[in-house]
């Protein structure tokens, strides 16, 4: 799954390094993707919660975390490009190490 991010956000920076828009137009663009991967890190996290080893913390930050990406996801007109990216970024951290104590 990290490498799955890591190849999404590698790939939104070249994509926007070649290409005649800006930035920002290449990041909205490939947001639909992040969100993607973010929902499957979500669910991941949901199915290895079911075990109740996971620590309260752990469940609503990983929820805080989801719960701030969806705004960008929901309405990504709503957000700067830049704004976008480090929501997403940042939840993929937090969603990743929930997922790391969940298994």
């Amino acid at each position: 799954m990290r490498s799955l991010i890591i190849v999404s956000a590698a790939a939104l920076v070249l994509s926007a390094c070649t290409a005649t828009g800006s930035i920002d137009t290449a990041i909205k663009t490939s947001l639909p993707k992040t969100c993607a991967l973010l929902e499957t890190a979500h669910a991941a996290f949901i199915a290895a919660s079911v075990s109740g080893n996971i620590k309260a913390s752990t469940i609503a930050k990983e929820k805080a975390a989801y719960d701030g990406v969806r705004v960008s996801c929901a309405d990504p007109g709503s957000v700067t490009a830049a704004n976008a990216l480090v929501v997403a970024a940042t939840a993929y951290a937090t969603i990743s190490l929930a997922l790391k104590e969940a298994q």
